[in-house]
């Protein structure tokens, strides 16, 4: 039997697998053919050759009935994909828009240098300047005295814009230990600079994510808009630098070094100034690192400095029960995609209480707005939850769930008609939303802690889970995903038995009750 290998790598589909069979048969027609011209003296005729382009149709393609044997038996295995689908968040085409490396200049910031090290720092060209930052010569200057903040936005900027990783990164050392040893001074009166929301906004847009990227809910807008990020940036920088940095993007691909080093760089801000921005601030702060971390490149990359800054917002949100239902609102309208919703759920830390909160609220939210449910006020005491995530569970039939998605469609088309294709199709989105629903399920239950009286909350979630989905399933060797739902439930109900018989875990158990691993 022949291989087919592509890109280095062996593939040997049944298609394949009939169509060699085919060539087969008619090589060994052939054969017959030329063995019978040659013993009646009629010579070899014009062959044709198995894949010439001047074969027929019928000879290349398959036979109907080989078809329909691939039709029957063909399998579906992609309709639930393991990872969410992301968006594309960042244009590096508009990367730069505001300044680069080559345009930032310490000497435009307006910055009178008073020490040795400033001077020199300042009658140096921008590379230089670079070189003596990297060199320590900045760390040394301001060892015993605040850095003054005209050099810090400089470093702050510079770290965000520099295309070599390696400087990018000796900056962040830099601007993380002066930052660090600004704090230590007890006798001064003012806190550490640190960047504000308009800074953080001005880094990022020119890294190439659009204002309405940054700020996507109309209902939750900062107190600039776009015009006044750019001008007031400008202003900073001496009115120079967006026409040299309009000529071209600075970026061609994802500035991944870049991005984690000013997250990193606000994780220590936020740590060592707990009250440095305000709830509304922080609010703006959370959705933005989540609306960035929706990037489709940013998916095979571990976000623990995101989820690290994420802790310290948390922490700080002053009045936090009142924020937690607008939090979980205003996340729910990052992203339209069922898959992108529950990775925004699981990249909330669970390994504190503020963040298990906010992953159970965020997740009843999530399932009743994918449900068409209309929302009401989030109950915060956990028998409430498991109450509602009851009577959310008994609508998560999947044959309910495709009727609704047939019922909207057929209202869709000219004439209210759905063919088999169309059909299937449904199908496998109405298994796959009911894939994501159950995993919203499982962390809405995954409860920090449990007592006797919740034990029989948990055993009629697992007489609703086997009654309502479980049984609704009829699993298909050829539709895969039928097999995967079904076997997300069966990891679900292990779980919820667990819990029942284990009513008060210790605290070292909590973790090992739920893992989703979508």
């Amino acid at each position: 039997m022949k291989e087919h290998v592509h890109s280095g790598t062996y593939t040997n589909t049944l298609e394949r697998l009939v169509k060699e069979m085919e060539d087969t048969q008619r090589l060994d027609e052939l054969q017959k053919q030329l063995q019978e011209d040659i013993r009646q003296g009629r010579g070899i005729k014009s062959p044709i050759r198995i894949g010439d382009q001047d074969s027929t149709d019928d000879e290349d393609g398959l036979l109907e009935e080989h078809r329909e044997f691939l039709k029957k038996f063909s399998v579906t295995i992609d309709a639930i994909p393991d990872h969410h689908p992301g968006e594309e968040i960042f244009n590096f085409l508009n990367s730069g828009k505001i300044f680069n490396q080559y345009t930032l200049d310490l000497r435009d910031s307006g910055f009178i240098g008073q020490s040795a090290v400033e001077k020199l720092i300042l009658k140096s060209g921008k590379t230089d300047q670079i070189f003596l930052t990297t060199q320590g010569f900045l760390t040394s200057a301001y060892h015993y005295v605040q850095c003054p903040i005209p050099v810090l936005k400089w470093l702050f900027r510079m770290m965000s814009v520099h295309t070599d990783c390696i400087v990018s990164v000796q900056i962040l050392s830099t601007l993380m230990e002066i930052t660090i040893r600004n704090d230590t001074f007890s006798d001064s009166p003012v806190w550490p600079w640190i960047p504000s929301l308009s800074d953080i906004a001005a880094v990022f847009f020119n890294m190439g994510i659009d204002f309405r990227s940054l700020f996507p809910l109309e209902n939750l807008q900062p107190d600039f808009n776009e015009d006044n990020l750019v001008s007031e940036t400008q202003m900073t920088l001496g009115g120079k630098g967006s026409e040299d940095s309009s000529c071209k993007p600075i970026f061609s691909t994802l500035p991944e070094t870049n991005i984690l080093n000013v997250v990193k760089f606000l994780g220590l801000c936020t740590s060592i100034h707990p009250e440095g921005y305000q709830d509304r601030e922080i609010m703006l702060l959370i959705l933005m690192l989540f609306k960035m971390s929706l990037e489709k490149q940013l998916k095979q990359i571990p976000l623990v400095d995101f989820q690290s800054l994420l802790i310290n917002l948390m922490k700080n949100i002053r009045d936090w029960n009142t924020k937690v239902p607008e939090l979980c609102l205003a996340i729910n309208e990052l992203s339209s995609h069922p898959h992108n919703l529950l990775w925004l759920v699981q990249l909330v830390p669970n390994w504190t209480s503020r963040g298990r909160q906010l992953r159970q609220c965020l997740s009843l939210v999530i399932i009743s707005k994918l449900l068409d449910e209309k929302h009401e006020d989030i109950p915060n005491a956990n028998n409430l939850q498991i109450s509602v995530l009851h009577r959310y569970l008994v609508q998560m039939k999947p044959s309910d769930l495709l009727k609704k998605m047939v019922l909207k469609k057929r209202a869709e088309q000219p004439n209210g008609t759905i063919d088999d294709s169309l059909h299937l199709e449904l199908e496998k989105q109405a298994y796959y939303l009911t894939y994501i629903l159950l995993h919203l399920v499982g962390e809405v239950s995954c409860s920090h802690s449990f007592s006797s009286g919740q034990r029989k909350h948990f055993v009629h979630l697992c007489g609703a889970l086997e009654k309502h989905v479980k049984c609704d399933i009829r699993e298909d060797a050829r539709l895969f995903y039928r097999t995967k739902v079904k076997d997300l439930v069966a990891r679900i109900h292990g779980k919820w038995q667990e819990i029942i018989q284990n009513c008060r875990p210790t605290q070292g158990q909590l973790h090992d009750f739920w893992v989703p691993d979508s």
